[in-house]
């Protein structure tokens, strides 16, 4: 259920209060800011409400569209890497299954699947360039500018992880924090805000209630960040008033925040009424670290539900339905070169892969490294299952891996090998070509790929010879594109053996060998 009870419901709520801006971004430890949810926290729990009254909305999934902008510094350096963002939707999308909803790369319709055009510094290091970043904005879907320092408001430097902002519409987060290593919280945790949800710990974000507070240890009866938030009690008979408003998320004066990790919290807090507080220390929405897994409530989930569903969330509705198969990588994805093979060429090198079930795109990165963090590594992202390089460097090993992934599913294994560039160019007479492969070589099928890498577009023949010299076969005039392209040319009338490929111009001929093996 998407729209149609809401529109008549929210039709009833225009009277309600509209979303509160600040002209300040949010930052997450910051109770002003926090205020900001609560208009919009309370519109979502009315609904939250009705809907339960009516029927169950639970059940179907919603598919949310999601796009990653990776910023670098004015020199194009320090820009985070794609693998990390795919790992992280894997993560990303666990944390949000139980709520019923999953998130989708939505590529840019300028700037593509992952936006790598800002290279700014006042991006990369504080966030103050809001014109750039306005610029690049998808405006169909949730963005995640992933930089440097995450710097909002009255931010201290150094302090902030990620936070959303509720004027930008926003989220702003650390590359440091977009891996999908476990435990993962921190991209979870702003959604959550982008989705209305406040700290469990609401009034307590600048300081967490502790022993040097002067009532040490019973809470305070307004809680200290001022505002006029009151401290939640432990039996709940003011939950609906107090802290984050929601009921089945106990009472958290910011614990986290001082506890070394998600271990029990045993510090002796007692609530205004004198009760021992014992918070929910795996909660997405509060700071306790380390926990395995985090989870969000149910209240908190219909919540999220009913904000996704509200009328300002149009901009994230389309007919786009992401295909949720499963990705597994097979040991053997890698098919050539040969791991530790020494090539022909350095600069015309060709890297295949199979195709795998469920993929739509391969992640390709190629480096000197086996970390694959080099200022020299090139990524690639590919429909298909080769790649021509062109712009390799001699004598030197290279390492390669492949990453399947689809637009919903990023959780693929990526398996790497390694080869060698010898110290031979591959020449080139052909004005406008630049590089040419043969694939697969040996060949088994009844089609081999001719892969072209060209300068310019150009005009040629394509010959095959047997070992005598003679033609076996002749594709005349074939008009080659500028850019990557792809030829097929027929196998199946040629027997085992060795033969040449040559591609015949005007003005040169290139050769190669090609061998059938059936």
């Amino acid at each position: 259920m998407k729209k149609g009870f809401l529109v008549l419901f929210f039709a009833f709520m225009a009277s309600l209060s509209a979303f509160s801006q600040q002209t300040q971004p949010h930052h997450c430890g910051n109770a002003e800011d926090q205020a900001e949810f609560i208009p919009r926290l309370l519109e979502n729990k009315i609904v939250m409400e009705a809907l339960r009254a009516v029927a169950d909305n639970r059940g179907e999934t919603q598919y949310v569209p999601i796009h990653f902008h990776l910023v670098a510094d004015a020199n194009g350096n320090g820009r985070h890497k794609e693998i990390k963002v795919l790992d992280q939707l894997c993560e990303l999308n666990r944390a949000y299954a139980s709520v019923g909803i999953q998130f989708y790369l939505s590529e840019h319709p300028t700037h593509g699947l992952f936006d790598k055009s800002i290279n700014n510094d006042n991006v990369y290091e504080t966030q103050t360039n809001g014109l750039v970043m306005n610029l690049r904005r998808h405006n169909n879907a949730v963005n995640v500018y992933v930089v440097n320092a995450a710097v909002s408001g009255n931010n201290q430097p150094g302090v902030t992880l990620a936070y959303y902002s509720p004027t930008q519409d926003w989220i702003v987060s650390r590359k440091a924090e977009i891996n999908g290593s476990l435990p993962n919280s921190t991209l979870p945790h702003e959604v959550g805000h982008f989705f209305s949800l406040p700290h469990t710990f609401f009034g307590y974000e600048s300081k967490s209630f502790d022993p040097s507070f002067p009532t040490w240890p019973t809470a305070p009866v307004v809680a200290p960040n001022g505002g006029g938030v009151t401290t939640e009690r432990q039996d709940g008979t003011n939950c609906t008033t107090s802290a984050d408003r929601i009921c089945d998320t106990p009472p958290d004066y910011n614990f986290g925040f001082i506890a070394p990790s998600c271990a029990n919290y045993a510090g002796g807090a007692k609530d205004p009424l004198g009760v021992f507080v014992n918070p929910m220390e795996n909660n997405f929405m509060g700071y306790f670290n380390g926990c395995n897994p985090y989870v969000f409530t149910q209240d908190q989930s219909d919540i999220m539900l009913a904000d996704l569903n509200h009328s300002s969330r149009n901009y994230l509705d389309n007919n786009f339905t992401p295909t949720a198969t499963e990705i597994t990588s097979p040991t053997d994805l890698l098919l050539s070169p040969a791991s530790g093979s020494t090539q022909p060429y350095y600069n015309n090198v060709m890297i295949e892969w199979q195709s795998v079930p469920g993929a739509t795109h391969y992640l390709v990165e190629v480096d000197i490294i086996s970390t694959f963090g080099t200022s020299q590594a090139q990524t690639f992202i590919e429909t298909g299952t080769s790649k021509l390089l062109t712009t390799l460097s001699p004598n030197r090993t290279y390492y390669w891996r492949v990453k399947p992934f689809n637009y919903l599913v990023g959780c693929a294994e990526a398996k790497s090998r390694n080869f060698k560039t010898p110290a031979t160019s591959a020449t080139h007479d052909i004005e406008g070509l630049s590089a040419w492969q043969i694939s697969p070589n040996p060949v088994s099928a009844e089609v081999a790929n001719l892969r072209i890498s060209a300068e310019q577009s150009f005009e040629a023949n394509v010959r095959i010879t047997d070992a005598a010299g003679r033609t076996v076969s002749l594709q005349q005039s074939i008009a080659f594109p500028q850019g990557e392209s792809n030829h097929e040319i027929r196998t199946e009338s040629l027997g085992n053996g060795f033969y040449f490929v040559s591609i015949e111009s005007k003005n040169g001929r290139n050769v190669q060998k090609l061998s059938v093996l059936r």
